[in-house]
Parts: structure tokens; sequence; C-alpha cells
């Protein structure tokens, strides 16, 4: 059963696209840390080219909403593990800045010199991305 209690059977599209809860995290948490909205569809492969190809933003931020991506799943991965294990609560802002923390940390150990800082990537993303 899924790991957030929503008494439906754990499969990968309903954790990461179809639980109420991981759905909300990406809805309105990282939609909103983003500026963005964006229609969940009901496959992960559907929705990983979905986000990393976001229509109307340039080419040079694909990079950036990879990482983003990867980290989001991460973070959800983390934070179903840590109730499934440990019984933690899932806190859907303690996976946000999860998400924050590791796409920084994962941007800036592929780039030599990042031109912005954790905090200007903490409250303005697609700034950092190149995105006006």
């Amino acid at each position: 059963m899924c790991a957030a209690g929503c008494d439906s059977v754990e499969m990968t599209d309903h954790l990461f696209l179809q639980c109420n809860y991981f759905r909300n995290v990406w809805y309105y948490l990282i939609g909103h840390w983003l500026g963005i909205s964006f229609v969940l569809p009901g496959r992960i492969k559907e929705f990983y080219l979905q986000f990393t190809q976001l229509a109307g933003m340039p080419k040079a931020s694909y990079h950036y909403l990879k990482v983003i991506w990867l980290a989001s799943v991460w973070a959800i991965w983390k934070a179903r593990n840590n109730r499934v294990f440990k019984n933690a609560v899932i806190d859907p802002h303690i996976t946000l800045e999860n998400v924050k923390r590791t796409s920084f940390l994962w941007l800036s150990s592929n780039v030599t010199h990042l031109t912005f800082s954790f905090h200007d990537w903490w409250r303005h993303p697609l700034l950092c991305m190149g995105v006006r």
C-alpha cells in the first residue's frame, strides 16, 4: 500500500503522480517555487519529458529542469522511505527544501562556477536559469 497513507497500491505512477500527497508536492510546492503550472500526465515517463522540456522555456533551461525533476523524484523517494523504514511523518515543505538543496548541490558539482548563489536558487530559480 502507498506509504503516504492514501490506501492505494503503491506503483511508480501512483507514487509520483497520482497519490494526493506527492501530487500536491509537484503541483503546489515545486510549481509555486518555479513559478510555473503544469498538468500531471498519467505516466512518469511522459511527465519527465513534459517537465524537462516545458513549453515556452528556453532550451538552455532544459538542463536545470532535468536536475530539478531528478532531485524532486529523489526527495519524494527519500520521504517515502523515511515513512516506510523509520515511521517518519512526511512533511511536504521538507520535501521541497530537499529538492532545492539537492538540485543546487548537483548543479554546483557539475559546473565549475555557478553564476548564482544558493540563496538566489532558493528564491528565484527561473532567473538563475536565465528565464525572464
